[in-house]
């Protein structure tokens, strides 16, 4: 059933988040958001092996082309994504995760994971995490991208928002999971998802966030849950092997 799920991923559910007829209009939004949240944690090498898990419909891989970084590899187990992919003229393969980690030997600077965890079982995340550390070069980067389940709003939301979601993760449990794997140096950041092109907007958006960021902050300290600190949308994270 699992690979059901993802082989016809366009036509079950990008195609209806996404306008894939609309795709470059797309790309140049979540461009901006990579580029305000990842392009400080990329290597200033152009040349930097980067491999993106689960490239989807190629937001990330736009995003690398157009800073410059053409020594990438994007791999989806998504038959239906893979060949969107081609036809936009990106690298990429089809490839269950954990296979291309046991039968390949590159090695990488950075490995990306955009909203993969949440679509493995804890023991099969534990795996593919463990796989990538073995495949990053010393100092490599693990960066990755999951919903936040802390966030009261849209936490359980993202939870159940895709038939292909198995867990979520706040940040103390996403921690945890990379210590089990064997990461050591782990950041946690809050995504910004305010990059709109009207600067106006994004102030707004970011008082706001804001103010429900404290609300949700006090209500967790006075249920005595003091280690949970970031209620954005989404935890972006950087472990450095």
């Amino acid at each position: 059933m699992r690979a059901d799920i993802y082989d016809k991923y366009i036509s079950t559910r990008f195609g209806y988040i996404h306008k894939t007829d609309q795709i470059e209009r797309e790309y140049k939004i979540y461009y901006r958001y990579f580029k305000k949240n990842y392009l400080k944690h990329l290597p200033k090498d152009k040349d930097a092996r980067i491999l993106d898990v689960g490239c989807g419909l190629g937001h990330f891989l736009y995003f690398l082309e157009s800073e410059g970084y053409k020594n990438y590899l994007g791999i989806d187990i998504s038959g239906e994504c893979v060949s969107f992919c081609k036809n936009r003229g990106f690298n990429v393969a089809l490839y269950d995760a954990k296979a291309f980690f046991k039968q390949s030997n590159d090695s990488f600077d950075v490995i990306v994971m955009n909203d993969i965890l949440e679509h493995l079982e804890k023991k099969e995340g534990i795996r593919l995490l463990t796989l990538a550390r073995e495949r990053l070069n010393e100092n490599g980067k693990l960066i990755l991208k999951v919903p936040n389940a802390s966030n009261p709003i849209v936490g359980l939301s993202c939870r159940y928002a895709d038939l292909s979601h198995e867990i979520a993760f706040t940040e103390t449990s996403l921690r945890q999971m990379l210590r089990l794997c064997g990461y050591t140096n782990i950041l946690i950041y809050p995504s910004d998802i305010y990059i709109l092109k009207n600067p106006l907007l994004n102030i707004f958006g970011k008082l706001g966030s804001g103010l429900l960021n404290l609300i949700f902050r006090t209500l967790f300290v006075l249920y005595g849950k003091r280690d949970i600190k970031i209620f954005t949308k989404n935890l972006l994270c950087v472990a450095i092997k």
